[in-house]
């Protein structure tokens, strides 16, 4: 069997600059040319080319590609690694999900860390800003911690409140 460029392309279900890519980066061996010229592709290219779209479709970039064995039809260790790749992935997505899920029910802004207290909701903007500042240097942990010291702080008036001035001795 001989096809051109173009038919081993849709024979793929891939682009004519998609093999024309796998070419240009030795993923693909360039065929022979026939006596008008044009390149004629075998099985063996065919083939090449539909486990390249199969990898890529499984997620492996086409540099993963390059660097696997050719001949290696099982490559072990880049599917593990992948693998451990894409759980990472679903977890953290999964976390994201959950974020999103409790900030649309509980329409927090989105400023805060996700684990904010309905309260801090309503703290004035400066306020606001030094919670959301002090999450990110301080992480989750460090954020509880000082989330329990000034839990037992007596109640302060609020800034907008005017306190009145002590007089200033002489």
């Amino acid at each position: 069997m001989a096809w051109s460029t173009r038919e081993v392309a849709e024979l793929a279900g891939t682009s004519l600059r998609a093999v024309r890519h796998y070419h240009d980066i030795g993923l693909l061996e360039t065929p022979e040319r026939r006596a008008n010229g044009y390149k004629q592709y075998g099985v063996a290219h065919l083939v090449r080319v539909l486990r390249i779209k199969r990898l890529t479709e499984l997620g492996f970039s086409l540099a993963q590609i390059a660097d696997m064995d050719r001949d290696d039809d099982h490559p072990q260790e880049a599917l593990r690694a992948l693998d451990a790749e894409l759980g990472s992935t679903i977890e953290r997505l999964g976390r994201v999900r959950a974020e999103l899920s409790a900030v649309l029910r509980d329409h927090p802004p989105t400023d805060l860390p996700a684990e904010s207290t309905p309260a801090e909701a309503g703290l004035s903007g400066t306020d606001r800003s030094c919670v959301v500042v002090l999450a990110k240097l301080l992480g989750p942990r460090g954020r509880r911690a000082c989330a329990d010291l000034l839990r037992d702080l007596p109640d302060l008036p609020d800034q907008d409140q005017a306190v009145p001035a002590k007089p200033h001795p002489r």
